[in-house]
């Protein structure tokens, strides 16, 4: 039998996927300091293009909708106990951030979330209002006046930290672990307050459209009208798809970028999110459930991953930082993946507990809602 938790499950299982990609950007190379269409070029580049469209600005939002989603399922587990797994996750987050990867979204995931379990006992149109507020505040008051600031004008160019790609590129293929520790803290404690501001108006908004979507019972609606599920789909998908080609066309523009990843891509991650439920009630029940025991124990094969991940591209391993094509990269997530599915199942069949059992003691009742 489908329930809403199987699907829940199914769509993190799925959903794990671009997030290894969309991490695997940051492993690669000095992502977070360059011009991409400065540092990349020819193939490389378009390798990059055709990634970013249908990732770029999407995933980070995705998640924040299955985040939302699921706090609503499993509201009746008491704010308080909620909250308590939420602080767990983002001390996690820190440590992650801290002894492994220092560009990790989970601790701002978690701090969000944390806002969000106060709108779990109001109305469906409480945390839809909010999120409509704090999204259309953050693109008039954040977002339109930068990219009319820039456009056609000499800053519009978006330039590489030379000073910047040089340090993490000596510091991440080095073999001194405590050198990259002492990175990954100049990195995580540099904008705290920046990235908090940031993470309301991006992060939060997504998180409280989950919610209210669960309110809402999206599932069932398109349940009930696949026709409709597919039409939101394709329109939300294929407008979200329309905005990110701005910024192929804009090439390496500061105004491109603005308009990707704060329009495109979340309306983009909006149509996955409905084919994600959608697909969960059409897919033949033995498909969907290949996916379900990744989705159980997402935090302790996110963990897992991340520990993979900087012994293959950091110099404490392989170090392939800088060394490899966006093509390789996306083929090393894609067996990473595999391997990553393969444990989880290995994981259930065995019954072999995560991270997660230290959250789930007491909601074996709520599973059967």
């Amino acid at each position: 039998m489908k329930t809403e938790a199987g699907n829940i499950k199914f769509a993190l299982g799925i959903a794990f996927f671009p997030v290894l990609l969309m991490n695997g950007l940051y492993y690669m190379m000095p992502f977070d300091a360059v011009n991409v269409y400065e540092y990349l070029g020819g193939n490389e580049l378009m390798s990059y293009q055709l990634l970013n469209i249908f990732t770029g600005g999407a995933v980070l939002p995705l998640i924040a909708l299955l985040a939302g989603y699921m706090l609503n399922h499993y509201r009746d587990y008491g704010i308080p106990n909620l909250a308590k797994i939420l602080l767990s996750v983002l001390a996690i987050g820190v440590l992650q951030a801290i002894f492994i990867f220092a560009f990790d979204f989970l601790a701002g995931l978690a701090l969000m979330a944390l806002a969000g379990v106060l709108f779990l006992k109001t109305k469906w149109y409480i945390p839809l209002i909010s999120a409509v507020v704090l999204s259309g505040f953050h693109m008039i008051v954040n977002v339109l006046p930068s990219f009319f600031e820039s456009i056609g004008s000499p800053r519009d160019k978006v330039y590489s930290a030379v000073q910047t790609v040089n340090e993490y590129t000596s510091i991440y293929t080095s073999s001194d672990y405590f050198a990259m520790i002492s990175q990954n803290i100049e990195i995580f404690s540099h904008n705290i307050t920046g990235g908090m501001y940031a993470s309301v108006f991006t992060v939060l908004p997504w998180i409280l459209l989950g919610i209210a979507l669960g309110k809402l019972n999206i599932a069932r609606l398109l349940r009930m009208n696949h026709i409709l599920a597919v039409a939101l789909f394709i329109t939300l998908a294929g407008g979200g798809l329309a905005l990110k080609m701005i910024q192929v066309v804009m090439v390496g523009t500061y105004s491109g970028t603005l308009i990707a990843e704060n329009f495109g891509g979340p309306v983009l991650a909006l149509g996955y999110f409905i084919l994600l439920v959608f697909a969960w009630d059409v897919i033949p029940g033995r498909a969907g459930d290949l996916f379900i025991p990744l989705g159980e124990s997402s935090l302790t094969m996110y963990i897992l991953s991340n520990i993979i991940l900087i012994f293959v591209f950091y110099g404490v391993g392989f170090r392939a930082y800088g060394e490899v094509s966006i093509a390789t990269m996306a083929g090393l997530m894609l067996v990473l993946y595999i391997v990553l599915l393969i444990t989880a199942i290995l994981l259930k069949k065995f019954k072999i507990s995560g991270i997660e059992s230290l959250f789930t003691n007491n909601s074996d009742k709520l599973e059967k809602k």
